[in-house]
């Protein structure tokens, strides 16, 4: 059998959550304790979706910074982790003295609802952010808000990813028949991924 396939995006590894909106999900073992850039301690938090189509996709990178450079800052931070700790359904009350890799690790397995919406990234891509966090909804709910520079929209279909919505099919036939480097190469605008630092890159 030669080599030959038509796309589908439900037969990949790793599921993309491709729609903004509010998600129920677990924090994932990948979740760790880190520093950041500016030397500040940080936990940085990833999910798995828990219904849904998207059931099983991954939102990554979720940065929560402690940051007691100022009384302000200090606040923040406080409210930031609060508000992640009465997501998860912690009393009033509950003391939290130990060390961020302790704290990260405690909250792995645990579930919460939250809400994410598209934010452009230092290098022009978009990914998922996340806005708020609140209790276990009755269910996840995708708002239909795609990534904003990508090609697939909630209101559009096409059967060829490389032309123009408004060609006919006897011009799409070959995806890759394009005069512009922009629709030659079908990995120029990597409109399905997540930006990966270069820390976790294989090579």
């Amino acid at each position: 059998m030669s080599f030959g396939f038509t796309s589908n995006t439900s037969n990949v590894f790793g599921k993309m959550v491709e729609e903004a909106g509010s998600y129920n999900v677990k924090i994932m073992d990948s979740s760790v304790a880190k520093k950041s850039k500016t030397g500040k301690e940080m936990a940085v938090l990833d999910y798995e979706v828990l219904d849904g189509k998207y059931a099983g996709g991954a939102i990554k990178w979720h940065n929560i910074v402690w940051d007691e450079s100022s009384e302000e800052t200090t606040q923040l931070s406080l409210k930031r982790f609060n508000t992640l700790t009465a997501a998860l359904g912690f009393p009033d009350g509950t003391n939290f003295n130990m060390t961020l890799e302790r704290f990260v690790n405690g909250i792995k397995g645990k579930q919460l609802n939250i809400t994410v919406d598209w934010e452009e990234g230092n290098n022009g891509n978009y990914h998922l952010t996340v806005k708020t966090q609140q209790e276990l909804k009755e269910k996840s709910e995708p708002n239909g808000v795609f990534r904003p520079n990508g090609t697939k929209k909630a209101t559009e279909t096409s059967t060829n990813p490389f032309g123009n919505s408004n060609q006919s099919k006897q011009e799409i036939t070959n995806p890759f028949e394009q005069t512009t480097l922009e629709n030659t190469d079908p990995f120029a605008k990597n409109s399905t991924t997540i930006d990966i630092p270069d820390k976790d890159l294989p090579f």
